[in-house]
């Protein structure tokens, strides 16, 4: 007879929510999914909390059903989504970190499974983490995750994310929009992280606690969206799921954040499921897991899960349902950032039922059902039990080692990647040599880990307020206790580029490059020092290099051809500038540049045809419509000239530049009255305007036109 828990995977646990019910399943129409980024289950009354109000999310927890334990696979945002979205863990959809490659096109997501199944689907982000880029977007007609950052450096660390009631009010704005059919909406807050700022009345109410003032908050915004949806009449059919992607440290076992360790206070999260076919008041007793999502969903919603891939969760629909108890399976979760970034050992957990190990060189063995807290280390108390976890776990690690999709940061934007950073995100630097036996075991890095990680967050704050000095000062620090990660060169080089000392620069961008050949930004970093250095050569080849690496980024395109413009090879220009419309067709400013180098090369009507098209794409840029009128009125089509520089002028009035060529245009039509007035407003803006003067002395001159 096998003994509880010495095998991985074989403990049962009662999952029933209530006795079943007899009929077929009722599924659910529409979806409505609400991840409330870094919210720890036990700051919710329905998990037993006192101390915070959440009336809202303890109202959908007792009309729908709850997961007494629900577990996340990293407590990093963007990896965590997508587990979520893809029900696989991290190693096998290849997103370990927050910067990270796009999500491979080649991995199923829920979003494209019920985009196939005909959803009108929508998401409204509140963090940079989970933007576009991250690959979360495809599959949605409409991926809300703009966020106006501002120039305010001095609020650089408070304008990471779009407050929750401005992304709520997007989603309720979308639900109330006519559609006919069936609907998904992801609603993504992201108050709950840090920088903990709540409105009034919860920033007095949580005076001291401000984490707590966040959590109050974001409850009310569940409420506004339940009372949209019965507003609306759609409550009734509608599948409403509220979870989170990571908890938060709060000072336990020394993490104040999340990232780092791998304990519950970081990956315990609330589940909470409400919709037809769920028994009111249901507990799920059995570990939910993030990859439980997907199939669970599925299953709510009665669509089939894309043919002919593994997923590594499972349905929880039958118990959500009142069916049969489901039997407890492993729950794995990791950290990489003690690895990647400081050579000390990663760290690996399961949770087994009751039972939970961490894997590090110092292993840990806890029993939550008695020991929530984690506070009293078993493994030297329970060999057996941690030989049969550590086996299983083995396992796993052998089959993602050889199975896993390489890990890295290619192709993230370079401001991405710079307020990732802030936040204390450290992105992927290359691995250093060591294993989880002879790394230092991260338990007795905490110390220093916050003394680095400030150090990067003091960097690169002082690198956008444009204190270079001290910038550079923070990263030589890291560089001197041994951090040698691609942040700490690439921000280092930044830091020397700004004090105007690029060919210091220059080999902090190629260790950059080393680190991360596929971050398209340091090869842009570097063409741009050996182009300030007067290498121009030698700047087209290391924006190729970069194209290698990273043949979808445009910029590294753009960049060759100005360096062949100031060459005065027009052809290669115009070949790098084609190249780059056509990864970024819908980029206006590559447009009228490419129009600008078939003007240069004699090609007036291509260059016209393109400056339309750039003005289609943005009118409201003064700039373009001046390109395009001064190509017009090259070519002599002086009336289309003149409408387009009206355009202008309309745009930008205190243009004395602008002003002068609409003037031009009129007076070499013969309308010597209307441009006098033109003139002498361009002389208004700018009275040394010297050409100007002598265009309206040209006015006075000409003869007075016949009656």
């Amino acid at each position: 007879m096998k003994r509880p828990g010495v095998i991985v995977g074989v403990l049962l646990a009662a999952a029933a929510c209530t006795p079943p019910r007899p009929g077929p399943p009722v599924a659910a129409r529409h979806l409505v999914l609400v991840t409330i980024d870094t919210l720890r289950a036990d700051r919710l009354g329905c998990y037993g909390s006192r101390d915070v109000a959440t009336p809202h999310l303890d109202r959908l927890a007792s009309e729908g059903a709850m997961a007494l334990h629900s577990t996340v696979h990293v407590p990093l945002t963007r990896p965590s989504h997508v587990s979520i979205f893809t029900g696989l863990y991290p190693a096998e959809h290849g997103i370990r970190d927050n910067v990270s490659p796009s999500l491979s096109p080649e991995v199923p997501t829920l979003t494209g499974v019920l985009k196939g199944a005909g959803f009108g689907t929508a998401a409204f982000v509140s963090s940079i983490v989970v933007s576009t880029q991250s690959g979360l977007g495809r599959g949605f007609d409409t991926y809300s995750d703009h966020f106006d950052v501002g120039g305010d450096d001095a609020r650089f660390l408070n304008s990471l994310q779009k407050r929750g009631d401005v992304t709520m009010g997007e989603a309720v704005k979308w639900l109330e929009s006519p559609a006919e059919g069936r609907r998904f909406a992801w609603i993504h807050l992201y108050d709950p992280h840090d920088p903990y700022e709540p409105p009034e009345p919860y920033a007095s109410r949580y005076a001291g606690r401000p984490y707590d003032g966040e959590v109050a908050w974001s409850d009310e915004l569940v409420g506004r969206l339940d009372a949209a949806l019965e507003r609306l009449g759609l409550r009734g059919e509608t599948l409403l799921v509220v979870t989170s992607d990571h908890g938060e440290g709060l000072g336990e076992h020394g993490e104040s954040v999340h990232g780092f360790f791998v304990y519950e206070s970081t990956l315990r999260v609330p589940l909470l499921l409400r919709g037809p076919g769920i028994t009111p008041g249901g507990r799920l007793a059995v570990t939910a897991r993030s990859v439980d999502l997907f199939p669970t969903l599925l299953d709510l919603l009665a669509v089939p899960a894309p043919p002919g891939r593994r997923l590594s969760g499972r349905s929880l629909a039958p118990a959500l349902r009142g069916g049969a108890a489901l039997p407890e399976e492993p729950a794995y979760a990791e950290s990489l950032l003690p690895l990647l970034h400081y050579g000390w050992s990663d760290l690996r957990a399961v949770r087994d039922g009751r039972w939970k190990y961490i894997q590090a060189p110092r292993p840990e063995l806890y029993d939550l059902q008695s020991d929530p807290g984690e506070l009293r280390d078993l493994a030297s108390a329970e060999p057996a039990r941690v030989e049969a976890l550590r086996a299983g776990l083995a396992r796993r690690l052998e089959a993602e080692r050889a199975a896993a999709p390489a890990v890295g940061a290619a192709g993230v934007p370079a401001d991405l990647l710079e307020k990732l950073g802030a936040l204390g995100y450290l992105g992927a630097g290359a691995p250093a040599a060591g294993s989880s036996a002879s790394a230092a075991d991260p338990k007795d890095k905490i110390g220093e880990y916050k003394v680095l990680n400030r150090l990067v967050r003091e960097g690169l704050v002082r690198l956008r307020e444009k204190d270079y000095t001290a910038s550079e000062q923070r990263f030589r620090e890291l560089l001197r206790r041994g951090v040698e990660s691609f942040e700490v060169h690439y921000y280092l080089g930044r830091a020397l580029v700004g004090q105007g000392r690029p060919r210091e620069a220059v080999p902090h961008f190629e260790a950059a490059v080393g680190r991360l050949p596929g971050f398209g930004a340091a090869h842009l970093a570097l063409a741009d020092c050996r182009i300030a250095l007067g290498e121009l050569r030698p700047a087209v080849e290391a924006l190729r290099r970069g194209q290698a690496q990273s043949p979808k980024d445009p910029r590294l395109l753009e960049r060759e051809a100005q360096v062949w413009r100031r060459l005065g090879d027009r052809r290669q220009a115009i070949r790098a500038y084609e190249a780059a419309v056509a990864l970024a067709p819908k980029d206006a400013l590559l447009k009228v540049q490419l129009g600008e180098a078939y003007r240069d090369a004699g090609e007036p009507d291509r260059a016209i045809a393109l400056l339309r098209e750039a003005v289609a794409l943005d009118p409201s840029t003064a700039s373009y419509w001046n390109s395009l009128g001064m190509i017009l009125g090259a070519k002599g089509e002086l009336a289309e000239a003149e409408k387009a520089f009206r355009e202008t002028v309309a745009r930008d009035g205190g243009n004395a530049q602008y002003a002068y060529n609409l003037g031009l245009a009129l007076l070499r039509q013969g309308r010597t009255e209307e441009a006098t007035a033109v003139f002498r407003r361009t002389l208004e803006l700018e009275p040394g305007f010297t050409a100007a003067r002598a265009r309206l002395a040209e006015t006075r001159s000409a003869p007075s036109p016949r009656p």
